[in-house]
């Protein structure tokens, strides 16, 4: 079977540090396409997870501590394909992650690789603030990181629900409050149509925020 070169000859090639792709290999050692991918895959070459036809060699390049190298362009990972750097990305965060903070790692897009995990089972999501995050599929791994999620976005809605608060006089808390008790099944929606009618200047995040800080109905909205 046709060889590209000795392994020397090979090590020298990639010895610049640099990504080098499989049409250079061709016209450098004269061998075809197929001859190229089946040394690189004896030799154990790592391919780009971002650009198709790219190659390095492991040991040229030290990769950060997530496993992870880039140059220029071009971005490998130290243990396996785009889908197995997703996987090591989410295992290795504290609470999960959502797709944009994925992309900018990998710097590509990763919609059809995070949705094939999930279908594996090796990944499953959840919206936290309009936006899919992705977890684990370990019941003690993946429980924590969405606890830790849950309780992020949570503390981020009390210190909404506060700012908004502030911004509520107390005479117009009070006609929120007698509004609710004449009406308990108006939403916050409703009860804000209903004051802006009697001439109140009002939002509907403000009635959420009195709705919210004195626990009023919250399965209404």
């Amino acid at each position: 079977m046709k060889r590209i070169c000795t392994d020397q000859g090979l090590k020298d090639f990639f010895n610049d540090g640099k990504p080098h792709h499989v049409g250079e290999m061709e016209k450098c050692f004269k061998v075809s396409r197929i001859v190229v991918y089946r040394e690189m895959k004896r030799l154990g070459a790592l391919r780009s997870i971002n650009k198709t036809g790219f190659y390095l060699l492991q040991g040229v390049r030290r990769f950060d501590r997530n496993g992870f190298f880039k140059v220029d362009d071009k971005v490998f990972f130290s243990d396996g394909d785009l889908s197995d750097a997703l996987v090591h990305l989410v295992l290795k965060s504290a609470s999960g992650m959502n797709r944009r903070e994925l992309k900018k790692i990998v710097c590509t897009p990763v919609e059809v690789q995070l949705l094939n995990l999930i279908q594996k089972g090796q990944l499953y999501r959840e919206k936290f603030g309009g936006e899919y995050y992705y977890f684990l599929s370990d019941e003690k791994i993946g429980v924590r990181q969405w606890e830790r999620r849950r309780n992020e976005f949570k503390k981020a809605d009390d210190r909404l629900i506060v700012e908004q608060l502030q911004t509520v006089p107390l005479e117009l808390v009070i006609k929120i409050l007698l509004t609710f008790i004449h009406h308990p099944d108006f939403t916050p929606k409703s009860i804000a149509l209903s004051l802006l009618r009697r001439g109140e200047k009002i939002g509907t995040g403000m009635v959420e925020a009195v709705f919210s800080n004195y626990g009023l109905c919250k399965k209404n909205y």
